[in-house]
C-alpha cells in the first residue's frame, strides 16, 4: 500500500498560488524601495533644514492624503478592479518618486517638490492598500488567511528591515537621491509583477444596477456604525497611532540629538523596528490570536508598545532603543496581523474596501497633528520629555481600550459559523468552502 503524500505546509501552498504570490513579491520591491527612499527623503530634509517642524510635515504630507482620499479610494475598491486599481497607483506612484528624484539631482533640495511628491503617493496609496487587503481573502483559502497576512507583513518587514541599513549606508555613500530613484524603481516593477495576475472574484465593474458612490460611501458607514467592535478598534487606533507616528516620526532627532548617533544608527533603529514586526506578524496563526483578535490589538498595540516607549525614554542609550524598537515592533506586528486577519474573515467581501478605507480615515487622521505638534513639542520641551509624556499617554490608552467587551474578539467566531481551523499544515489541500461562506453578514 502506498503511503500518502506528506501534506504541504502553509506556506508552501501559499507560495504555490501563482496570484497570491504575485501580491506578496510585487510588495517586496515597492516595499523595500519605499524603506530605502523613506531614510533618505527623511535625512535630506533634515541635513537640509534642520527643522524637526520640517520632517513632520514630511510625513504629514504622506498622512494629510490619507485623510482626504481613504474614504474615497475605499469605495474605488469596492467598486471596480481591484487588480487595475493596484497596477495604477503603481504607476503613478513610481512617476510621483522619479520626479521628486530628478529634482533633487538636477535642481536641488526643494522642499515643496518633496512634500507634493509624497503628498501624491500618500493619495495613491489610499487607493493601494485597501485593493490588497480586499484582495487576499479573494485568492487564498479561509483557513489560510492568517498565514498569508502573516507572511505578507513578515516579509515585508524583513525587507524594510534591509531597506533601511541600505538607506543608511546609501546615504554615507553615494547619496541619498539614489535611494529615491530606486523608490521609483520597485513602484514600476511591482505594476509589471501585477499583470497577468488573475483573482477568482471581484467587484462586477459592468453592473449598471450599482448604487452611486455617495449612497456606497453612506453604506459604509453605517455598517461600520453597527459594527461595534470594529468601530471602537478604530477609536483606539486613533490614540494609538497618535502615540506610535510621534514617536517614530522623530526617531531622526532621537538618534541624532539625544543618542548622538549618525546615519547608520537612525537606519538601524529604523531597521530593528520592522525586524521585530515581521516576527510578530508570524506569531498570529501559531497562537490563534484571531479569536482574542480585539485584546491582541488593545494589549499589543496599546499597552505593550506603550511600556516599550516609556523604557525608551526612561533609558537612552543605543542599546536600550535597540531593545526597545525591536519590542515594540514585535507588539505592534502581533496585534495588526490579528486586526486585518479578523477584518478579512469577518467583514462581507463587498464591503471591505469601504471599511480599510474608513478605517483608515478614523485611525490616521490625527496622526498629521501628532507630527506637527510632536515638532512643536520637541522643539518647547526637548526630544526626551515629549517621548515620556507621549508613552505614558498610551499606555494609558491601551488600558482604558481593555474594557469595551466588543472590542475583545470583534465578534470572532461570527454566531453559527463554522470556523476555520487557523493552523492548517494537516489540511487537505483542496479545503473545501470559500472566503465568503465563512464571513459574518
Amino acid at each position: 500500500m502506498n503511503a500518502l503524500p506528506a501534506p504541504r505546509s502553509a506556506y508552501g501552498r501559499l507560495l504555490a498560488n501563482r496570484g497570491y504570490a504575485r501580491v506578496l513579491f510585487a510588495g517586496l520591491g515597492s516595499t523595500a524601495g519605499s524603506a530605502i527612499s523613506a531614510v533618505c527623503l527623511v535625512w535630506i530634509v533634515f541635513a537640509a533644514t534642520g527643522s524637526p517642524l520640517d520632517v513632520g510635515l514630511l510625513g504629514a504630507a504622506w498622512l494629510i492624503a490619507g485623510v482626504l482620499f481613504s474614504v474615497f479610494g475605499g469605495t474605488l475598491v469596492d467598486r471596480y478592479d481591484r487588480r487595475r486599481l493596484m497596477i495604477g497607483t503603481d504607476l503613478a506612484r513610481a512617476a510621483a518618486m522619479a520626479s521628486v528624484a530628478v529634482v533633487l539631482a538636477f535642481h536641488g533640495f526643494d522642499l515643496v517638490t518633496v512634500l507634493a511628491a509624497y503628498f501624491l503617493v500618500g493619495a495613491f496609496t489610499t487607493v493601494f492598500n485597501p485593493a490588497e487587503q480586499s484582495i487576499i481573502p479573494s485568492l487564498v483559502e479561509a483557513p489560510l488567511v492568517a498565514d498569508a497576512n502573516g507572511l505578507v507583513r513578515s516579509s515585508r518587514s524583513g525587507l524594510a528591515f534591509l531597506g533601511f541599513a541600505v538607506g543608511g549606508i546609501l546615504i554615507v555613500s553615494v547619496g541619498a537621491v539614489w535611494g529615491v530613484a530606486l523608490n521609483a524603481a520597485t513602484f514600476a516593477l511591482s505594476a509589471i509583477l501585477l499583470f497577468g495576475m488573475t483573482v477568482r472574484s471581484s467587484p462586477d465593474v459592468t453592473d449598471r444596477s450599482k448604487p452611486s458612490y455617495l449612497a456606497d460611501v453612506r453604506e459604509g458607514f453605517r455598517w461600520l456604525g453597527k459594527a461595534r467592535g470594529f468601530l471602537e478598534l478604530t477609536l483606539s487606533a486613533t490614540f494609538f497611532n497618535f502615540s506610535a507616528s510621534l514617536i517614530a516620526t522623530f526617531i531622526v532627532v532621537f538618534a541624532t540629538v539625544l543618542l548622538h548617533g549618525s546615519a547608520l544608527v537612525f537606519a538601524l533603529l529604523l531597521a530593528l523596528e520592522v525586524a521585530g514586526n515581521a516576527i510578530g506578524s508570524l506569531l498570529v496563526s501559531r497562537t490563534s490570536a484571531v479569536r482574542w483578535a480585539g485584546r491582541a490589538w488593545t494589549i499589543g498595540a496599546g499597552v505593550a508598545a506603550g511600556g516599550g516607549a516609556v523604557v525608551l525614554a526612561l533609558f537612552p542609550s543605543v542599546p536600550i532603543a535597540a531593545i526597545c524598537l525591536f519590542a515594540m515592533g514585535t507588539f505592534q506586528g502581533f496585534a495588526g496581523t490579528a486586526w486585518l486577519t479578523a477584518a478579512q474573515l469577518l467583514v462581507p467581501p463587498e464591503m471591505q474596501g469601504r471599511y480599510f478605507g474608513i478605517d483608515a480615515l478614523g485611525s490616521i487622521a490625527i496622526i498629521p497633528a501628532a507630527q506637527i505638534g510632536g515638532a512643536f513639542l520637541i522643539e518647547g520641551y526637548g526630544v526626551r520629555s515629549t517621548y515620556l509624556g507621549v508613552a505614558i499617554f498610551w499606555v494609558i490608552a491601551g488600558v482604558i481600550f481593555l474594557l469595551p467587551r466588543a472590542l475583545a474578539t470583534l465578534g470572532y467566531p461570527p454566531p453559527g459559523a463554522r470556523v476555520p481551523t487557523p493552523r492548517s499544515d494537516v489540511a487537505a489541500i483542496g479545503t473545501t468552502g470559500s472566503p465568503e461562506g465563512n464571513r459574518a453578514a
